[in-house]
């Protein structure tokens, strides 16, 4: 877990690279949670559905029509209600997510990007240099790259489109972020042990934790061991989820 041996895209809080022992198997949702999966969820249960998602005056899902698209605008707490009380799972842990994510591999990602994964390079109506979009154009400054986004036509996709990984699991890099269990710690890996058994994460924070990367991601943070966080209450039109099972 960790940044990849040999990576030269990993950030600090990636460091160091480190062994974790899972002690007990999982499943994993095949896809982040759809918006027709969550829209019955709402139904039944009268939990209202979060604001269409934008990107600037262009709506991304209008009316939530598109059920295929993964759910996003939820927050921590909504994604943890929803696996708990609808899908009679949990959120999976940061080190479970990553575990799924890498697939087998030591590798930052379980395929070529272009073929598994929908981020800001593919995800709009043209060819995208993101990465130049954000140092350069935009200057690292994120209206002004949502800006350019919105401009290039770029979106959330239905899910599936892409390749499974090896496990057979789809979009788990790309697409949308996906909320973990764990609270985020900067320095949280040089605190553990090696192995580390069955981490869950600081035992407090302020930020959730978050990964894979989504639509909007240029290439360096669509990998499997890149760390993102978000307030537990945010609400943004790239955070989805997927839902953990202990094996039954």
């Amino acid at each position: 877990m960790g940044c990849s041996p040999g990576g030269s895209e990993g950030y600090a809080d990636e460091e160091p690279a480190h062994t974790v022992r899972i002690t007990r198997g999982f499943w994993l949702g095949q896809t982040p949670v759809t918006v027709g999966t969550y829209k019955r969820f709402a139904q039944s249960t009268g939990v209202p559905m979060p604001g269409e998602p934008v990107i600037g005056k262009r709506a991304l899902n209008p009316q939530w029509r598109d059920s295929e698209q993964p759910m996003v605008g939820v927050t921590w707490q909504e994604a943890k209600a929803y696996c708990e009380s609808w899908a009679k799972g949990r959120l999976p842990t940061e080190a479970e997510w990553e575990y799924a994510a890498r697939a087998g591999t030591a590798q930052p990602r379980y395929g070529e990007l272009d073929g598994i994964a929908w981020y800001a390079d593919n995800s709009g109506s043209q060819r995208l240099d993101s990465a130049r979009a954000w140092e350069k154009e935009a200057a690292r400054e994120w209206q002004k790259y949502s800006e350019i986004l919105e401009k290039n036509g770029n979106r959330i996709h239905p899910v599936r489109q892409k390749q499974p990984s090896p496990w057979g699991l789809y979009d788990m890099l790309g697409n949308v972020w996906e909320w973990v269990e764990d609270w985020y710690g900067e320095d949280y890996y040089r605190t553990l042990p090696s192995p580390a058994v069955d981490p869950k994460g600081p035992p407090k924070g302020t930020q959730r934790v978050l990964r894979g990367g989504s639509w909007g991601s240029y290439p360096r943070i669509v990998r499997a061991s890149y760390r993102n966080w978000g307030a537990p209450e945010s609400r943004l039109d790239t955070f989805g989820f997927r839902c953990a099972r202990e094996v039954i």
